[in-house]
Parts: structure tokens; sequence; C-alpha cells
């Protein structure tokens, strides 16, 4: 990375914004931890805000690994699977709780708060790399750390997974991942290294960086395979526009691709090998996870798109890519890398000025449009790749940002600058206010808070149920006399893989095949018309032998769902049920199945 004046100071700026922004992220989990048990339904939180079923995913991985295994299944299934799946992070995670003692919840939240310093350290260094002047790469990178959209405006907010995606797509914007998932910020950390280690590869013609980058892919390729096809074709396209550009193909670009491709190989075709073998995760794969319209997506990044255009044209300007009239000489050695064709290509030092854009703009420009464009591809997954758009949009709108207010007087170029990061920040701070306190968030079924009976059911199972018994807790269900019945609340069979380690045959709507009519099952299981033998059969076909029902308390169900529920085979109970009184209380009931043979 390049050394230069008010580097050391610039990074202590960095790292106090980076500490700041991951302690405002913790908020509202503060929050929420103080509304434990000051009712019912606030009886035991878990610690995780919006998307609670996909951290209930990451703490059933935790649990296995500190259960002492080395490769986790997927416990959201009863189906047979082969047991070949490893994520190195959670695995990590999984072995520090379990070599320490702490709590999965604790250790989570630990990752959290360093992965996301670490992802922000990294967008630091990429800007030191792609920005020379430090107020605008100041600006650049408080604009990474905290820009958002336009979903707080309101007629935007309210459509909710219908709007903009900064209302509902973490993966879209940065303080999100910061926020909300460690899994995301240690990715996002990883995408950078391999992408700024393959660009100063090509700018310095040293190997070393192209090493550095494999050995970050070599990590993305098994923590989140998606992100290794975005970074491939991000590089892809900064190599084809250079091969336009100049007329050639540009071979230390090429050269820095190879190079890192190795190791990041590895660890992508073995996560492809188990796709391939591995029913249950490639039916998760398939689970469609598709990409709004991209009129959702420009709004999701507001006012940085226009910023960003701004920053992209400001090449000539001297306090952000040096004086166009007087561009920094080469070095000698500089040029004989050139004449060889290894590392940067003809007039590609970031401190001087290019034909083309300017050098770091330029490469940020592809990159935000490679990775939109890549997040359009026609797969199943495709949403999941436009994480690592907002970097390259929000590096480039924060120089687009300081470029404008710069030429104000003093001292209002700084206040204005600070304006514009609130105004790009508000669905940022919107987006925590809604987290704050509540039970659940728009159409998931997934509480944040449990009912203590609950969560004492769930324990009890875990200190004294075999962890290769299948356990299914019930959902909650909704009757209406006049239109469709169903379940509406899955908070406990969701939580109960991550806090028993043992699995469940419906759980999650993307982990539990057809998880629709699989918890429909459970629904149907309740009703108070659905036959005995029915009944009987699927918990043959399911192998399920301890169930845990919980819509007790007259908070969890109308009239007419009460009544349903009281003709229901878990207040007779059933011959085939048999209560457990001391796992039982007001909140929850555990049944052992018997007599099925």
């Amino acid at each position: 990375m390049p050394r230069e004046s008010g580097t050391t100071s610039g990074r202590r700026w960095a790292a106090g914004v980076s500490l700041f922004v991951v302690l405002v992220g913790s908020l509202p989990y503060l929050f929420d931890r103080s509304l434990q048990g000051v009712s019912p339904l606030h009886g035991w939180y878990s610690g995780f805000a919006f998307n609670v079923t996909d951290n209930c995913v990451y703490l059933s991985w935790m649990r296995q690994y500190a259960d002492g295994a080395w490769f986790h299944r997927n416990l959201f299934t009863s189906a047979p699977q082969s047991g070949h799946m490893v994520n190195l992070f959670y695995l990590l995670l999984g072995k520090v709780a379990g070599w320490t003692g702490l709590s999965l919840i604790a250790v989570y939240h630990a990752a959290r708060i360093a992965a996301g310093l670490a992802f922000l350290t990294m967008v630091w260094r990429v800007a030191t790399t792609l920005i020379r002047d430090l107020p605008a790469r100041k600006a650049a990178f408080a604009t990474v750390a905290v820009g958002s959209g336009f979903g707080w405006v309101p007629g935007l907010w309210e459509r909710g997974f219908a709007g903009p995606v900064d209302t509902w797509q973490p993966e879209a914007v940065s303080f999100l991942c910061v926020y909300l998932f460690p899994l995301f910020t240690v990715s996002l950390a990883l995408m950078l290294g391999m992408l700024g280690g393959l660009y100063e590869a090509e700018r310095t013609g040293r190997w070393s960086h192209a090493l550095k980058a494999g050995a970050c892919g070599f990590a993305l390729g098994n923590i989140h395979t998606y992100d290794v096809i975005t970074v491939a074709f991000v590089w892809l396209a900064w190599m084809s526009a250079r091969a336009i550009r100049d007329r050639r193909m540009p071979l230390g670009t090429l050269r820095a691709g190879l190079i890192a491709a190795i190791p990041t190989a590895i660890s992508t075709v073995h996560m492809l090998w188990v796709f391939r073998t591995e029913t249950v995760f490639a039916q998760r794969v398939a689970v469609p996870t598709l990409s709004p319209a991209i009129w959702w997506v420009l709004l999701g990044f507001g006012a940085l798109v226009p910023l960003a255009l701004v920053g992209f044209l400001a090449r000539r300007q001297r306090d952000v890519n040096g004086s166009a009239a007087n561009p920094q000489p080469a070095s000698p050695a500089h040029d004989a890398r050139n004449a060889a064709g290894v590392g940067a290509e003809r007039e590609m030092d970031v401190t001087g000025a290019t034909p083309w854009l300017g050098h770091g703009m330029a490469f940020a420009f592809v990159w935000a449009a490679a990775n939109v464009l890549i997040a359009y591809v026609p797969v199943s997954f495709q949403r999941k790749m436009l994480m690592g758009a907002h970097v390259p949009i929000g590096l480039a709108a924060g120089v687009g940002l300081w470029s404008l207010v710069n030429v104000l007087r003093q001292p209002w170029p700084r206040l204005a600058l600070a304006v514009g990061l609130v105004f790009i920040s508000l669905t940022n701070v919107r987006f925590m206010l809604r987290d704050r306190g509540a039970l659940r968030h728009g159409g998931e079924t997934v509480r944040a808070f449990m009912l203590p009976g609950e969560h004492a059911a769930l324990t009890w199972i875990r200190h004294n149920v075999p962890r290769e018994a299948v356990i299914q807790p019930l959902p909650w269900i909704a009757v209406s006399p006049d239109g469709p019945s169903g379940f509406v609340d899955t908070t406990v069979a969701c939580f109960a893989p991550g806090l028993t380690g043992n699995r469940v045959h419906a759980g999650h709507w993307g982990e539990t095949p057809d998880f629709g009519a699989t918890m429909g099952l459970w629904a149907r299981f309740l009703m108070p018309n659905t036959p005995d033998d029915w009944r009987r059969d699927l918990l043959r076909q399911t192998g399920a032998r301890y169930l845990v029902f919980s819509q007790k308390r007259a908070e969890t169900a109308d009239a007419d769902t009460a009544a349903a529920l009281a003709a229901s085979p878990v207040r007779g109970p059933a011959p085939y049920l048999r209560l457990i009184a001391e796992a039982s209380g007001p909140d929850a009931d555990v049944f052992e199945v018997v007599g099925l043979e």
C-alpha cells in the first residue's frame, strides 16, 4: 500500500470512526437486552435483530462445532446427509465457544464486532490505494461506513421487502452488514483483500500481493462461496476494460488473477463437490433468492449513485488524483516492469493523472458496474452477489461529495460534509429504530424473543435428550372460519437446532426442503379434524421423538384458534404423546412420542 504524509493520522482517524460505527450498531442489541423479562413475550432475548432466521442457522453450525464436530450438517431437516460441510469461520467461533465455555451468542457478538472492524480496516486500505488526497479519502471511507439509500422516504419505507434494498437486504449496505451479520463483514473483508491484493499486484508487479489475494480467496471460497464469483467477474471486467483501452492483453493483470485463482479454486471446488454430492445442500442453494428490479437497487443506493458519478468524473481535481497538468513521473523500475509486461501498464500510477478517468476511480467504476451486473445473472442465488457493490459506489460517492463541498469557504466544507453524511445514513438510523424492541419483522415467522418456558423447554431437551433424536417444536397456528388456516410462528423450531444440537424435521424457510409444505404438515397435525392415523403416520415418517407445543398463553391465539387448539392432540394428550412434566410449564409442553410400533 502507498506510504505518504498523513497516513498514520489517517489510520488513527479511520480506526476511531470504525469503532464508533461498530458501537452504534450495537445499541439496538443493548436496548433489546434491557427488555428481557419485561413481559412474557419478552421472556428470553436471543441477541439477534433483523432476519433472525438466518442467525439461527449460524447458531446451529456453531453448536455442532462447540460440541466437538469438525464438519456440520443441516439440522433443519431430518433427511439423511453425508456430513461433509464445513465453514471455517463458524468452525473457529464454535471451537472458541467450546474451549472457553462462553455462550455461543456472546462469541457471535464478539465476532460481529471484530469482523466489522476488520472490514472497515480493509475499506480504509483500499481507499488509501485508490484515493491520494487524505480529506477526500476520509469522506470516501465515511460514506462507505454509514451510507444508505432512499428507503427511509415515506411511501418507500412502508413497502418493506417490495421496496428499496436498503430497507431489507443487508448485503447491499455496508453499515447493515456491520450491524447484523459477521458472516457478511468477514466475507467483505476477504473480498477487499482479494481485489486490493490483485490491484496492488498489477500496480507493483509483486507476486506477493497476488499470493495474499489467493489466501483471502481460499478462505472466501469456503466461507461465502458466492462472493468468489463476484470477485472473478469484477477482475475479468477490469482486465477486459484494460485490454480495450490499451488494445493489447494486460499481462500483469492476467498473471495476478491466475496466481490468486489457484488457492481460491481449492476451497471453491470443494464446495462444488459438496453441492454435487449433498442433496440437502443442493436443495438449499436452489431456493430462489432473486434480485429485485434494478430501480429498487438504485433507490437502495440513493444519493450515492449521483455522487458516485461526480466522483468518477473528478479525476482532474488536484485534491483527488493529482494534477492533470503535472503528473508524477514513473520510476525507472516502473518503466522496466511495463516493458516486460509485468505489473502496472503505461500511465497506471495512482499518484498521477491518467487519460481514462483516473486509474483509481476507473477501477472503482468497473468494480461497481460489474458487481451490480453480476447480481442479475440467471441463477437462483443472484441477489446474494450484490454484496460488495456498496463499497466502490460509496468510495466514489465520498470523493464526489468532498469535491462538491470543498468549493465552499472555510469552515463550511466540514459542516456541509457532516450534513451530507447524516442525510445518506437516514435509512440505517430508521432501520435500527425499527429493530429496537421488535418481536418480529415484516412477514417473518420467527421472533427475536422467546417465552421463558419455550427457552426452558429447549434447555431441558439439550440436557436430557440424545443428540441423534429428531425433535419437532410445533408451530403457532391461526384458524380462520372464513379463510385458510396455517402456521404463523415457527420461532421455537428455528431456534431448536442451535440451542439443543438436535435435528428438527422443519424449522427454516430455506434450510428445510419445501419448507411451506413441510411445516404445513405440523400445522395440520394440530388441527382438530385431522385423523389420528394420519398423525401417527407423520410421526413415523419423520422420525420425530419429541414434540414441543408452546401456543398456550391467551395472547398467542385468538378465540377461533384457541377453540381449535382445545381439541388438538396436545391438549388431550393423545395416547401416542407422553407429557414430560418436569420439562413443561405455563408457556410450553414437551411430549415424548410413544406407542407407534
